[in-house]
C-alpha cells in the first residue's frame, strides 16, 4: 500500500476484486473524491463491473464486500484513513456520485 496523505488505492483495489470476477478488463474503479480531498480522513471509490460480477464482488449477505473494505481498512490503519468502497454495474450506474 502507497504511503502518503495523499492516498490512492486504485490499483490495490483492482488487484484485490480482478481474480474475483470473470471479466476483469471490465472493472472500472472510480476514485469519488475531488482532488481538494485527497487529505482528508475518508476515501471513497466506486467498483463499477458487469452485472453478472456484481454478485460475485458483494458475496451472499455482503460478506465478500465486506471483507474487501476490512483488508483495505487494515492496510491503511497506521495513516488515520478509512475506505468506502460502492459497487454497481455499469447497468445500473447513472453517472450519480452523490449517493
Amino acid at each position: 500500500m502507497e504511503n502518503g496523505t495523499n492516498l490512492d488505492l486504485t490499483e490495490d483495489i483492482r488487484s484485490l476484486i480482478e481474480p474475483l470476477v470473470s471479466k476483469p478488463d471490465a472493472i472500472l474503479i472510480k476514485r469519488l473524491d475531488k482532488a481538494e480531498d485527497l487529505h482528508r480522513k475518508e476515501q471513497n471509490y466506486l467498483i463499477l463491473c458487469e452485472k453478472e460480477d456484481l454478485g460475485k464482488l458483494i458475496g451472499r449477505h455482503g460478506v465478500i464486500s465486506d471483507s474487501l473494505r476490512t483488508i483495505l481498512n487494515v492496510s491503511i490503519k497506521n495513516m488515520r484513513k478509512k475506505v468506502h468502497l460502492r459497487f454497481e454495474s455499469f447497468e445500473e450506474y447513472n453517472g450519480d456520485t452523490s449517493k
